[in-house]
């Protein structure tokens, strides 16, 4: 029997336009009905089996738990995907953020888990025009795929070959998407595989994996051999742990005339694509703190860099709702960006300087009604002196760097 093939465009390619397929795909597949007739209508062949994550976990417990940490595991029913999805009255981001409601019955437990491991190992060949990979699966045939190509075939599911697993254009079908405008033009969203395209981890060969799926050498299977190459599946580490290896830091503070100068220095030399990547909306936030020795606050500032999309009016909000982009103040692949902050701190004390990563602005978090989740993303502490009139201030100048 021929495989169902599904192409599905990049992620919510049919966003906001009621036109498109639902879920972004067109199904091609053998028809095993006779023509329809007026007496005798056509029916709908059954769909395919897809299994949920816990019957993989069975036999795959390891890689099972690291993806139950993950973002993947969260696609359909995280707070924010969920209300910009029913605000915005259109199903077709369920494409990426459900891959197999349109592949089997909706009933099926593994449609709710969001990219669950039928979402990718089922994806039986990765087509790529211009710059729109696209997905054919295989969920009729029962093979699940994967990079190594020695596996046997076993009771619960038959194997496939494919070495382009470790290739970014897997992950570039749902990590590209841009939304039709009424004037015809569109508006870029989510450009991680642009961005990554760019770069020069592009250049190098460092596929999206090296980074999101860092090897192990495990067992992929309970009872199969060890192997070199086996793919982290939590895809931001243990607890996020990727966003603390972008950006590098450099720190340095001086007293001009009584006053704490500080300097922060972030470099992106950690990611292929911009940071913040992900949907606008996104930030990072930069905090400096000067505390006095009993820890109270003398002094403190924050900036926010990221992405931001209006509407016709100016407002920030959600990318369904936007018209255009305000600013992109991300920080490129490769790139530095400079903050220099000004705090009056009379007192000796230290210097607190935090970078975090946001996962959405206070404006958007309001407007949707969901909690803005932050993790950081580096800090550092420096001591400084009380203010002396013509002397300076102790253990300044100082300069302290931070790595990813």
């Amino acid at each position: 029997m021929r495989p169902v093939q599904v192409t599905a465009l990049l992620a919510c390619t049919f966003a906001c336009n009621p036109s498109a397929p639902p879920g972004g795909s067109e199904r091609a597949g053998t028809n095993l009905e006779a023509p329809a007739s007026p007496d005798k209508p056509a029916l709908e062949p059954p769909r395919p089996r897809a299994f949920p994550a816990d019957r993989c976990g069975e036999c795959h417990g390891m890689l099972h738990a690291e993806w139950k940490t993950s973002g993947h595991a969260r696609a359909r029913n995280s707070p924010l995907y969920v209300a910009m999805r029913d605000r915005s009255k259109n199903a077709s981001c369920e494409g990426c953020h459900a891959p197999l409601a349109t592949l089997t019955d909706p009933a099926e437990r593994a449609v709710d888990e969001g990219v669950t491991c039928e979402a990718c190992h089922a994806i039986r060949d990765v087509g790529e025009a211009a710059a729109e990979p696209r997905y054919s699966f295989d969920l009729q045939g029962n093979r699940k795929f994967g990079p190594y190509c020695d596996g046997k075939d076993n009771y619960f599911h038959r194997m496939g070959c494919a070495p382009w697993f470790r290739d970014a254009r897997v992950c570039g079908g749902c990590h590209t998407f841009s939304m039709p405008l009424a004037d015809g033009k569109s508006l870029p969203i989510i450009n991680e595989y642009a961005e990554w395209r760019a770069s020069s981890f592009s250049v190098s060969g460092t596929a999206c994996q090296e980074c999101h799926m860092p090897p192990e050498v495990t067992h992929a299977a309970t009872g199969s051999e060890r192997k070199v190459r086996v793919g982290h599946h939590g895809f931001m580490g243990e607890k996020g742990e990727l966003v603390r290896k972008a950006l590098g830091i450099v720190a340095s503070a001086t007293d001009r005339a009584g006053t704490l100068v500080v300097s922060v220095v972030l470099k992106n030399e950690g990611a292929g694509h911009a940071v913040p990547s992900g949907l606008p909306g996104r930030q990072v936030v930069v905090r400096v703190q000067a505390l006095d020795e009993k820890g109270h606050a003398q002094a403190r500032e924050e900036r926010t860099i990221g992405r931001v999309l209006v509407d016709e009016a100016g407002r920030e909000v959600p990318f369904y709702a936007a018209r255009a982009e305000k600013s992109d103040e991300r920080i490129a692949a490769g790139e530095s960006r400079t903050f220099t902050f000004e705090l009056d701190a009379p007192r000796a004390g230290s210097l607190v300087i935090e970078v975090a990563w946001r996962s959405v602005s206070p404006a958007l978090a309001e407007a949707l009604g969901v909690p803005a989740e932050e993790r950081t993303m580096g800090k550092i502490e420096m001591p400084f002196g009380g203010k002396r009139s013509g002397k300076g201030r102790e253990h300044l100048p100082k300069t302290v760097v931070a790595r990813p």
